[in-house]
């Protein structure tokens, strides 16, 4: 069976590579991009699986990011996992309440971040 493909989206280059590298080992086909910007127009190209989305990036963020894909009838369907520093309890409720399937704080364990992605797109 042929694995999902998943959009990463962080403006930090170590994160994107990690990110990818870790999907990767797991059979996941990826692309990345560094902005949400990028994001919002791959989405319209390319609809992935599912989108890992960094909250704090320059010019559109992660939450306005998050808030245009989950708008647009397109796309509100593909799941969306936060990945971000942000780590307190309303980031969480914010990121929840605009649509995101899920949230995981920076740093984070690989093991568990691959858990939360299976069971994101087995739903």
């Amino acid at each position: 069976m042929e694995k999902s493909y998943i959009l990463v989206v962080d403006d930090d280059e170590t994160i994107r590579i990690l990110v990818e590298s870790i999907l990767q080992k797991e059979g996941y086909k990826t692309t990345s991009v560094e902005n949400g910007q990028k994001c919002i127009d791959m989405v319209k190209v390319a609809p992935p699986k599912a989108i890992i989305l960094d909250w704090e990036m320059p010019e559109i963020d992660g939450l306005e990011v998050l808030k245009k894909i989950k708008s647009d009838e397109k796309t509100k369907s593909i799941p969306v996992m936060m990945l971000t520093s942000k780590n307190d309890i309303s980031c969480v409720s914010q990121c929840l309440e605009a649509g995101a399937n899920d949230y995981s704080a920076k740093p984070f364990d690989h093991n568990g971040f691959i858990v939360r992605i299976k069971k994101m797109l087995s739903k």
